[in-house]
C-alpha cells in the first residue's frame, strides 16, 4: 500500500478570493456567487468549516500556500487569477497570482485570465500578462457582465471572438486553455456553461490543451465523450470533488459518467483540482485517496479504479497535460522551505477562523 506522502500531487487550480462587499462590481450577481460558496462551506465537516465573516473576507495569498504546502500533501499548484467581472478584481486578483509564484517559485505556476468578450483587445491583454508573470496558459469564463449587470455569454467556438484568441495563445507559446464550465454563476443563462462548444475549439487547435474546469458537475456524460474522443481535452475536478464530502454516492455516479465513453483509458484525462483554499486540500486528498470506489461501468465494459489510477489523477495526468517533468519539479523542491515541513492541523497555519 503506497502512502499519500509518496505520491506526487499537483493541484491544477487554486485561488485567493476577495469576497468582501467592497469588491462587488455588480452586487446582484457577486452576492449570489459568494452565497453559493457560503452554502457549501456550511456543509464542511467539523473543524474544517470557517466562520461566515472569515470565509467572506479578502484571503491573503499566504493562506493559499500554507493550506497547500503546510496542511496537505500537495507538492505543486497552479494558481488561476480570475476575470469574473461581477467582482472589481475578478475574485482572485492578478497581483495575488504574481505574488504566489514569486513567493513559491519551486512549487507553483500560473495561468493568465482574460475577459474575452468585454475587452477591446483581449489579445493585447494576454500579451501583457505573459510579459508580466510568465503564465503557461490562460483561463477564460463563459459569463461576462457590464457595470450595469448586462450579461454576455462566451462560446469557445466563436469564430470571430474565440478563435483569434486561441490563435494568439498558440503564437505566444502557451500550452493550456482552461475554461470554467458546468457551474453557473447564479441566475444567468445556462447555454454558455454547456460543454459542446469545446470540441470544435479542440479539433481546430490540436496543439493546445483544453481543460474543462468543474467538469462533470453537470453534463458529465457529454463531457466524458469529449475526453474520450479528443486527445487534447481534459477534465479538471475543481468543485466536482466536493461531492466526495457532501454526497459520495453522487460523486461515484459523476465519475462513472465521465469515464463511460472512454473507460479505463479516460482516467488519464482527469486532473486533480481543489480550488484551495475554497475547500481544504488536505481533506479532499485524504477522502479521495482512501475512498473505495465500486466497479465502474463503461461502454467498453466494467473496470476498477486502482491506486495507480489515483496516482495518475493526483499529479501524473496534470504533468502530461501541462508539459511538466515530475522528476525536474521534485528535484527543484528537494531543499525548499516546505521540503521538511511538519504538517499542521486544518487551517492552523492560516488566518481563517474556524467555526465553533
Amino acid at each position: 500500500m503506497v502512502s499519500l506522502d509518496e505520491v506526487f500531487v499537483a493541484d491544477a487550480v487554486v485561488h485567493s478570493y476577495n469576497q468582501t462587499e467592497s469588491n462587488f462590481r455588480v452586487p446582484r450577481y457577486a452576492e449570489q456567487v459568494a452565497e453559493i460558496g457560503v452554502a457549501l462551506e456550511n456543509k464542511m465537516p467539523e473543524g474544517y468549516q470557517r466562520t461566515r465573516e472569515s470565509f467572506l473576507g479578502n484571503w491573503p495569498i499566504e493562506d493559499t500556500a500554507n493550506a497547500l504546502f503546510r496542511e496537505s500533501q500537495t507538492d505543486f499548484a497552479v494558481i488561476h487569477p480570475q476575470s469574473i467581472t461581477v467582482f472589481h478584481d475578478g475574485l482572485t486578483a492578478e497581483e495575488k497570482a504574481k505574488q504566489f509564484v514569486e513567493n513559491n517559485p519551486t512549487r507553483t505556476a500560473a495561468l493568465a485570465s482574460i475577459n474575452a468578450v468585454g475587452l477591446d483587445d483581449p489579445q493585447a491583454e494576454l500579451t501583457r500578462q505573459v510579459e508580466e508573470f510568465d503564465p503557461h496558459g490562460v483561463k477564460v469564463y463563459p459569463s461576462y457582465w457590464e457595470q450595469d449587470g448586462t450579461h454576455h455569454g462566451f462560446k469557445m467556438d466563436d469564430p470571430e471572438v474565440a478563435f483569434p484568441l486561441w490563435e494568439h495563445v498558440a503564437d505566444l507559446g502557451l500550452d493550456v486553455v482552461a475554461v470554467h464550465k458546468a457551474f453557473p454563476f447564479g441566475a444567468v443563462p445556462m447555454d454558455s456553461y454547456k460543454v459542446g462548444d469545446v470540441e470544435e475549439a479542440a479539433a481546430s487547435f490540436p496543439d493546445l490543451t483544453f481543460e474543462i474546469v468543474h467538469g462533470g458537475l453537470t453534463f458529465a456524460e457529454e463531457t466524458g465523450w469529449q475526453i474520450a474522443r479528443h486527445p487534447n481535452v481534459y477534465v479538471n475536478l475543481e468543485l466536482t470533488l466536493t461531492e466526495l464530502l457532501t454526497a459520495p454516492e453522487s460523486f461515484e455516479k459523476t465519475l462513472e459518467e465521465l469515464l463511460y465513453g472512454g473507460g479505463k483509458r479516460a482516467l488519464e484525462k482527469i486532473l486533480w483540482g481543489t480550488g484551495a483554499p475554497h475547500f481544504h486540500p488536505g481533506l479532499l486528498l485524504e477522502r479521495f485517496w482512501e475512498y473505495d470506489f465500486p466497479e465502474m461501468d463503461s461502454f467498453a465494459g466494467p473496470f476498477q479504479i486502482t491506486q495507480e489510477d489515483k496516482k495518475k489523477i493526483l499529479g501524473e495526468n496534470w504533468a502530461a497535460a501541462h508539459g511538466f517533468d515530475i522528476d525536474e519539479l521534485e528535484a527543484a523542491m528537494e531543499d525548499d522551505e516546505y521540503s521538511d515541513v511538519e504538517m499542521t492541523d486544518e487551517w492552523r497555519s492560516t488566518e481563517f477562523e474556524v467555526a465553533e
